[in-house]
């Protein structure tokens, strides 16, 4: 049964067609989701147990896992910022910057080996954990001092990275539209004025603990800001994050 010119009205809007709409479905602002290639050079790069550089290495070049990690079905993805500055004191591993009906969402990212163990024999963070933790700690700490000013430089740093077709290896970074776009979308969700950060961290192996191990981090992801994510959920979420980039219809005249 068609549907009634109201009807397809209503349907346009919810799928936000239009030049001036940032999450339009033909024109979605979104990192490439890793494929198969990308998925097995994960696979075989955890396989050798590397070190941080290298995973920081590999993610820069492959930064649809982050996200893909982090990101819903109808987020627009801003910009992923490489080794981000906070303040004169810290250093991030990553930044992804995202908005959607939520709101706009700063996601603060420390990485750590992966094949390292996360707890100790009593159930304690191990080394690498409780190092990950106690930086996401520093960074909160630091950001709730002035959040709107953290957010104000983050922003200003994306607009200033180069465009993702045009990203060169020196790059910092990479945004997925203009530097205008970045910040109108930004302000469209609310970011200038309040937007919502996480705090994550990225290590170890699920499939390496016990299953003590993985209750703990249950646990601690169950509330809160502070999230603990292995490199296999890191490859998981981003593989099975919704795309419709590909998706043709009878609509695709729309765009």
């Amino acid at each position: 049964m068609p549907l009634s010119l109201d009807a397809e009205q209503v349907l346009k809007d919810i799928f936000a067609v239009g030049s001036d709409r940032a999450l339009a479905i033909g024109n979605r602002l979104r990192a490439p989701t890793p494929g198969p290639d990308e998925l097995f050079d994960l696979c075989e790069l955890l396989a050798t147990k590397p070190n941080e550089e290298v995973l920081q290495k590999f993610l820069e070049t492959n930064f649809g896992f982050l996200t893909g990690l982090l990101g819903g079905p109808d987020n627009s993805d801003l910009a992923v910022l490489f080794k981000p500055k906070i303040g004169t004191r810290f250093v991030a591993d990553f930044c992804v910057l995202q908005a959607h009906q939520g709101g706009a969402v700063v996601h603060m990212i420390e990485i750590e080996t992966s094949h390292e163990m996360l707890f100790t024999k009593k159930g304690n963070p191990a080394k690498r954990l409780a190092g990950a933790l106690s930086q996401l700690e520093d960074w909160r700490i630091e950001i709730d001092r002035q959040p709107k000013f953290y957010a104000g430089e983050l922003l200003r740093m994306a607009q200033s990275l180069d465009e993702y077709d045009n990203a060169s290896e020196l790059s910092r970074g990479v945004r997925f539209t203009s530097s205008e776009d970045v910040k109108r979308i930004w302000d469209m969700f609310g970011g200038s004025e309040q937007c919502f950060w996480t705090y994550t961290a990225i290590l170890g192996r699920w499939s390496k603990l016990d299953t003590e191990g993985q209750a703990r981090i249950v646990h601690r992801n169950q509330s809160g800001p502070v999230k603990i994510h292995t490199f296999e959920q890191l490859a998981r979420n981003a593989n099975f994050r919704l795309e419709r980039d590909d998706w043709h219809n009878d609509l695709d005249e729309w765009n």
